[in-house]
C-alpha cells in the first residue's frame, strides 16, 4: 500500500488521494469547459467532500491519540492557512474584474455572491435564490463555485466539535473511543443521508446546496478513516480490483448522467462509494492495478494544484466572453483551460505554499496571518456591499430623469 499507517500516527501525503483530487478537479473543469463531454462533471465536488472527510477525521484523531486532546485553535488556524489565502486573492481579482468588464446590470447579483462567498455562505445564498421566482434559474456568476467551499468550511466548524464530544463521552463512560466515535459519526451521517434523499424528492436545489444534506459525504469519509486506522484489510489483488471499480463508479456517471433534477438523491452514491473504494484500496502492488497511473507525476501535480485550479478556472472561463466580446469557441476554451492550469500552478507556489510551509515567516506569525486575512476579507465584503449600492443609486437617478 502506498501509505501504510499504524493507528492514527501521522501519514505522508497519499498518492491515491492526490489522484482522486486530480480526477475531481478534472471532472469539474471538463464540465465547465465542455459540458457535453462531462455532463455530470459536478460530481467531482462529491469526490472532494469524501476526501476531505477522510483526511480531516484522520488528522483530528491522530492528534488526539498523540496528545490526548484536539486543539480547536490549532485546527482552525491550519484550515485558515490552507484555504483562505488563495480564496481571498481570487475574490479580490473577481471583484476588480467585475468592475472592469461586467455590465452594470450584473453587478448587484455578482457582488451579492462575492460577499456570500467571502463569508463562506454562498451555498445558502444559492438556496435562498433558488426559492425566489425572480432568481430561481440561478444564473451563473464568477463565484458560484464557492458554494462547495461554503459547505466545506461549515463542516470544518462543526465536525471537530462532534469528535471532541464523542471522545469526551467515551472517557466519561469508560467506553472504547473508536467505537464511540463510530457511533456518533454514523448517526450524523445516516441522518444527513436520509435528509438528502428526502430533500431531493422535494427540491433538488436545496438538496444540492445545503450543508445538512451534504454532511453525510464527509461523514462516510470520516467513518472510513476510523475503520481503516489500525490495519490494512484485503489482499493486494482485491484492493487492485476495488481501485479500478471505484474509478469506474466515479467516471461512468460523470460522462453519462444527464438528469440533474434528481441529483444528489441516490445517484450520488456512485461517486461517493467509488471514492471510498479508491481510498480503501490505496496503491495496490499488482502491476495491473491503477497505481502506476495514479502515481504518475502529471497526475500527482494536478492533484497538488487542484485547490487553486478549482478556484481560478471558473472566473477565467466566465470572464473571457466579457473581455473578448464573443462566446468562447472550442479552441479558445482549450486555451482558457491551459491558462487556468498555469495560473493554478502560480497560485499554488506563490500563494498557497508560503502560507502552508512550516517555518515560513507567514506561517510562524498566526496573529499577523489572521489579521491580514481578516482585513483582506473585509475589503472584499466592503467592495461587494458598496458597488451594488452605487448601481442602485445610478438607476434611481436615471428613472427620475
Amino acid at each position: 500500500m502506498g501509505a501504510e499507517r499504524s493507528g492514527y500516527v501521522r501519514a505522508p501525503v497519499r498518492p491515491e488521494v492526490q489522484a482522486l483530487r486530480a480526477v475531481a478537479v478534472g471532472a469539474v473543469v471538463l464540465h465547465h469547459g465542455w459540458p457535453a463531454v462531462a455532463p455530470a462533471g459536478y460530481m467531482g465536488v462529491d469526490v472532494f467532500f469524501v476526501v476531505s472527510g477522510f483526511l480531516i477525521t484522520g488528522l483530528l484523531l491522530r492528534e488526539h491519540e498523540r496528545s490526548g486532546r484536539i486543539s480547536l485553535s490549532r485546527f482552525y488556524l491550519r484550515r485558515a492557512r490552507r484555504i483562505l489565502p488563495a480564496a481571498v486573492v481570487v475574490l479580490m481579482a473577481v471583484s476588480v474584474a467585475t468592475l472592469l468588464f461586467a455590465p452594470r446590470r450584473d453587478w448587484f447579483q455578482w457582488f451579492r455572491e462575492i460577499v456570500a462567498s467571502a463569508l463562506y455562505v454562498e451555498n445558502w445564498q444559492l438556496v435562498a435564490d433558488s426559492q425566489n421566482p425572480a432568481r430561481a434559474d440561478l444564473a451563473s456568476t464568477p463565484v458560484q463555485h464557492f458554494w462547495s467551499l461554503g459547505v466545506e468550511e461549515q463542516f470544518y466548524l462543526v465536525w471537530p466539535l462532534l469528535l471532541i464530544l464523542a471522545l469526551w463521552v467515551a472517557v466519561r463512560r469508560g467506553a472504547d473511543a473508536r467505537r464511540t466515535v463510530l457511533v456518533a459519526l454514523g448517526v450524523v451521517t445516516a441522518a444527513s443521508f436520509a435528509s438528502s434523499v428526502a430533500a431531493t424528492a422535494v427540491d433538488h436545489n436545496i438538496a444540492y446546496f445545503s450543508t445538512v444534506t451534504r454532511t453525510w459525504e464527509f461523514g462516510v469519509g470520516g467513518l472510513l478513516a476510523v475503520l481503516t486506522a489500525t490495519r490494512t484489510i484485503g489482499s493486494p489483488q482485491l484492493r487492485a480490483a476495488a481501485s479500478w471499480a471505484g474509478l469506474l463508479c466515479i467516471a461512468l456517471p460523470i460522462v453519462t448522467f444527464r438528469e440533474p433534477e434528481v441529483f444528489p438523491g441516490l445517484v450520488v452514491l456512485l461517486p461517493v462509494v467509488g471514492t471510498l473504494a479508491v481510498i480503501w484500496a490505496g496503491m495496490p502492488e499488482p502491476r495491473w492495478s491503477p497505481a502506476a497511473i495514479a502515481g504518475a507525476a502529471p497526475v500527482q501535480w494536478m492533484g497538488d494544484v487542484s485547490y487553486s485550479l478549482y478556484l481560478w478556472h471558473w472566473p477565467i472561463i466566465m470572464f473571457a466572453p466579457y473581455v473578448t466580446g464573443v462566446a468562447s469557441p472550442p479552441w479558445m476554451m482549450a486555451c482558457l483551460v491551459v491558462l487556468s492550469f498555469a495560473v493554478a500552478d502560480l497560485s499554488k507556489r506563490c500563494i498557497e505554499d508560503p502560507f502552508r510551509r512550516a517555518g515560513s515567516p507567514i506561517a510562524t506569525r498566526p496573529l499577523a496571518l489572521v489579521g491580514g486575512l481578516a482585513l483582506a476579507m473585509a475589503l472584499v465584503v466592503g467592495a461587494g456591499t458598496v458597488a451594488p449600492d452605487v448601481v442602485r443609486e445610478e438607476l434611481a437617478c436615471e428613472r427620475d430623469e
